[in-house]
């Protein structure tokens, strides 16, 4: 785009963050129109096809403006697809399975990650499409995922919302929507903060790397790394939360994940790195636990709420990572900046701690 188009490095971050915070923003908002309507699988459909008309607005976009509207169009499109999938499997799946259950799910979506930069790379360098070309084949897997929801999904439905105003929160504290925010809300800040500490260093690692080494691949290899780490830290983390407890599970791989990446920032360079994946390990392990503790604490038929509001306030997370870190290192260099990213993790165990011990389930 910048060799194309003229997109500057500037603008191109705020392509990413209007993208993200969308995404993020909307997803609550979607969830709780889609739940109440029985309107779940709809949403998830009408999002991939968004994405797909996304792709093809692209195609034939030619100046940032336009790019503009794809960003805000696919973060959009985005947003229906978390937490509509996560609370079915919520559903479908007792606490017994559930975390196993997601992080299933999310080994699915990392390896969409690890195998999309494959084939966005041999659709350029290989078959040699233009950008209309290759934006058009990208229509493709949304196109397909809209066909097979279609299909083949079969949606399980919560409780009805007839009786909202009777309906009360894990801990029975009020009747109100804005009174489940006491659990959901701790669950929330936590996963956006080790969010802004995961992406903030994912985004600036490799110039880190690549600012203090000749090795020539070494930070894609990082990034590689990185996505390859969570296809187990998902499943792994979500099992271990069935077995164990998911606060345990998300204050523990918190907690881990900021003192490795800690240790990471006072050690620095090529020899350390066994640190900073350790830390990307745990980082990823708290993610499935904490998306199936999210509807545990919502209230009954609010599944697809509750994963919104954990997982809206973790895509804002990933949009404020690079913000904040990237003026940062700019005024005092990328060591000091990683140990205030470090303390973003560190500082989201202790929201999980704090959640009460009459939470519904798995407490």
């Amino acid at each position: 785009m910048r060799a194309d188009f003229g997109v500057s490095y500037f603008e191109g971050g705020v392509l990413v963050a209007v993208y993200l915070l969308t995404s993020g923003l909307t997803q609550t908002p979607i969830a709780r129109f889609a739940e109440k309507r029985g309107l779940q699988k709809a949403a998830m459909i009408i999002g991939f096809l968004g994405m797909g008309l996304s792709m093809v607005i692209m195609a034939f976009a030619r100046d940032f403006v336009e790019f503009l509207l794809v960003s805000f169009l696919l973060g959009l499109s985005l947003a229906p697809y978390h937490p509509q999938g996560i609370g079915a499997i919520s559903v479908a799946f007792d606490e017994r399975e559930r975390g196993s259950a997601v992080g299933v799910h999310q080994f699915g979506g990392n390896v969409g990650m690890f195998a999309a930069p494959l084939l966005v790379g041999a659709i350029f360098s290989v078959a040699k499409l233009s950008w209309v070309q290759a934006m058009l084949l990208m229509t493709i897997p949304a196109i397909l995922a809209a066909a097979m929801l279609n299909g083949f999904l079969e949606v399980p439905h919560e409780q009805a919302w007839e009786n909202e105003a009777e309906q009360v929160n894990g801990n029975g504290i009020d009747k109100r929507w804005l009174a489940f925010f006491s659990p959901i809300g701790l669950l929330a800040v936590a996963y956006a903060l080790n969010a802004v500490s995961t992406r903030g260093f994912s985004s600036f690692t490799p110039s880190y790397l690549d600012s203090v080494t000749s090795s020539v691949g070494l930070s894609e290899g990082l990034t590689s790394g990185v996505i390859a780490s969570g296809m187990v830290a998902f499943p792994l983390g979500g099992y271990l939360s069935d077995k164990l407890g998911r606060k345990r599970v998300i204050a523990a791989s918190y907690g881990l994940a900021g003192a490795l990446f800690l240790a990471y920032s006072f050690t620095g360079g090529v020899m350390a790195l066994p640190l900073l994946f350790g830390a990307f390990f745990f980082g990823y392990v708290g993610s499935a636990p904490a998306l199936a503790y999210a509807p545990e604490l919502g209230k009954s038929g609010r599944a697809n709420s509750s994963v919104a509001i954990v997982f809206g306030a973790g895509t804002v997370g990933n949009a404020l990572g690079p913000f904040l870190a990237g003026p940062l290192i700019d005024y005092v260099g990328f060591m000091p900046t990683f140990r205030l990213l470090s303390l973003f993790a560190l500082l989201a165990a202790a929201p999980v701690v704090a959640i009460g011990v009459k939470a519904r389930r798995n407490g």
